[in-house]
């Protein structure tokens, strides 16, 4: 099976299926003076939640609003291009730049994804897998 656009739509799929038919629609912009900062999670429990090992096929991506070394706003969503079948990295990536997102913490990133959000200066902090989001962010200076 092929890949690219043929006749069974993008991607050799059956009906076109791919991570171009998952749906996350970005996120406001944050307000001035707020650093908004993505991880990839293992659960939904905000900054309890452990960072996954995983970043683009995370289960859950948590977005958290800073200001002022304070979390404003903790948000996580289901990734809904986890399972995609190629092109994870810079569907997640460009979802991620859509939704303002100006830091991102990791163990580690894909070339794709590392590639778009190095060309765009998101700035990527890198830490352990497991440790709790919350604690995380402290560790870099990002809440107190």
């Amino acid at each position: 099976m092929g890949y690219g656009y043929g006749r069974r739509g993008w991607g050799g799929f059956e009906g076109g299926a791919s991570w171009a038919s998952a749906q996350m629609p970005p996120l406001p912009p944050p307000p001035p003076g707020t650093l908004r900062v993505a991880a990839g999670t293992d659960t939904a429990d905000g900054l309890n939640a452990p960072v996954s090992a995983r970043f683009a096929r995370t289960p859950f991506l948590t977005i958290v609003d800073i200001v002022d070394g304070r979390a404003t706003r903790v948000e996580p969503m289901p990734n809904a291009f986890a399972s995609g079948a190629g092109g994870v990295g810079a569907a997640v990536g460009q979802w991620l730049l859509s939704s303002g997102v100006s830091v991102v913490v990791a163990p580690s990133l894909g070339p794709n994804i590392s590639m778009i959000l190095g060309q765009a200066g998101v700035r990527v902090e890198v830490v352990p897998p497991g440790v709790p989001l919350g604690e995380a962010l402290k560790r870099l200076g990002l809440l107190r």
